[in-house]
């Protein structure tokens, strides 16, 4: 993800000719629901790429053990970003505010067939298709360009 997302970003999202959406699947346990909280909560505030990017650059230091361990990794992770207000983050992860929405996103996903990731849904006027796995920057590209018709 982190070698083929930002060129496709580059090359698609910022020319306004791709919408770029993450959707969780939740296949970790505990550690893909608190990981997908911390993204949403720090979406409240505006940062959810920021969170999601740092999430897979250190996602080796994603604690593994308990709540209070994962809860504690997740508020060191917002220390990083800048601009976050950090009571309002650590917050919305001790009360859980997004649990909800992480947990109905995943429902959505299964009901789509998915279960892992990553996965890529793209469509457009030229044809849909699903690519699965991690696809290099230009298969990516091409099936945006064939979807984009």
């Amino acid at each position: 993800m982190l070698a083929v997302e930002p060129a496709i970003i580059d090359k698609y999202v910022r020319q306004g000719q791709v919408k770029l959406v993450f959707r969780a699947v939740l296949n970790h346990r505990e550690r893909s629901i608190r990981t997908s909280e911390a993204a949403a909560c720090a979406g409240l505030q505006g940062q959810f790429w920021q969170m999601h990017e740092l999430l897979f650059q250190r996602q080796r230091e994603v604690p593994r053990g308990d709540d209070a361990a994962l809860v504690a990794g997740m508020l060191q992770f917002a220390a990083a970003l800048p601009g976050l207000d950090q009571a309002a983050f650590s917050t919305c992860m001790t009360e859980r505010t997004t649990l909800q929405h992480v947990q109905a996103t995943d429902a959505e996903q299964r009901q789509r067939g998915i279960r892992s990731q990553p996965i890529f849904d793209i469509s457009g006027p030229g044809g849909s298709q699903r690519l699965v796995g991690l696809p290099s920057v230009e298969a990516l590209s091409a099936a945006i360009d064939k979807a984009a018709g």
